[in-house]
């Protein structure tokens, strides 16, 4: 099968919900097999369930049902949580429900992660709310990766919180203060530092195919990690949608609130490698590092398995309706 291209399996940072389930709704681990099984099938290996804000005691219910969960052989891998709030500014919340956001505070955030803080690898947070630093600074100190979002930060207010430990900036150019020749903001701060590694979600609908070319260009490809910002109706028909009490419009991968705002999307991560080959013009191979290598590097797990370990290897072949795994490599 000659012009295939191997690949570890995909990492998905910042994936919501499928099959018509929201992760920050979940009450059955069952619930996650199903979504493990649909995303191994589409060469996904890896991911984190993304909770947005919703009241601590669901987001607790939530984590308490993941951390029950083990994924089949042949599902991906529930790696952690991505918590996306509810420590967000109003004036950038984007799809978010704004009667639950939280002021960004120690003992906000000790509460909201409660008996679960191992589970969260990722945070996003808006560092204004933290003048100080004391929340940013403790999240850096238990290790769980911060990054900065829906947020009005200044160039300045988000140098500190990178000072601070912040590494990371989530759906860049989304739902944060945008980029301006007098005030560079948080985007400015976060193409010029080199320490910061930039989600995005380069599907054509959350950024124009020359903004992601734009941000390829100023961090590099070892510090873009695309996303695919999916919820629930990924893998479900088009049509119309209850989402956290509101109605949403799905078509053709995009979502929709009826006011207009965007609510994710739903396109897969193996979406995502396409469009940025498609649209964006990368080649492959560099879309599989991005989608593959870059976030099990960020992680922490970044070597391929040793002798005698299982290999969690994808076939990707332009011909194929699916990619083909490879076993005991």
């Amino acid at each position: 099968m000659a012009g295939g291209w191997v690949s570890r399996g995909l990492v998905d940072l910042q994936l919501n919900g499928a099959l018509g389930i929201e992760f920050s709704e979940l009450t059955d681990p069952m619930q996650l097999e199903k979504i493990s099984r649909y995303l191994w099938s589409l060469g996904i290996s890896g991911w984190l369930a993304t909770l947005i804000s919703v009241p601590t005691e669901k987001l607790q219910q939530a984590m308490a049902v993941i951390a029950q969960f083990t994924a089949p052989k042949n599902g991906a891998k529930l790696l952690g949580v991505h918590l996306e709030g509810p420590f967000l500014n109003p004036e950038y919340e984007g799809a978010h429900l704004r009667h639950c956001l939280l002021d960004l505070t120690l003992e906000n955030v000790r509460r909201v992660l409660g008996d679960y803080q191992s589970l969260v690898k990722l945070i996003t947070v808006a560092p204004e709310l933290d003048p100080e630093g004391k929340a940013i600074t403790w999240l850096v100190e238990q290790g769980i990766l911060v990054s900065l979002g829906h947020t009005s930060a200044t160039f300045a207010e988000a140098q500190r919180a990178f000072d601070q430990g912040a590494n990371l900036i989530t759906h860049l150019f989304n739902a944060q203060r945008p980029l301006h020749h007098r005030e560079p903001g948080v985007i400015g701060a976060a193409l010029l530092d080199d320490r910061i590694h930039c989600l995005c979600i380069p599907d054509g609908i959350h950024l124009h195919p020359a903004t992601t070319q734009l941000i390829l260009k100023l961090k590099g490809t070892g510090r873009v990690l695309p996303v695919s910002d999916a919820v629930a109706p990924l893998g479900m028909p088009d049509g119309q949608y209850e989402w956290h009490g509101q109605m949403i419009r799905v078509k053709a991968g995009k979502v929709m609130r009826e006011d207009g705002r965007l609510a994710g999307s739903a396109l897969s991560q193996v979406d995502v490698v396409e469009r940025l080959v498609s649209q964006v013009g990368v080649d492959p191979g560099t879309a599989l590092q991005l989608c593959a290598n870059n976030p099990w590097a960020l992680l922490g797990i970044a070597d391929f398995p040793s002798m005698n370990e299982v290999a969690d290897l994808v076939l990707w072949y332009p011909q194929a309706k699916r990619p083909i795994r490879f076993a005991n490599l």
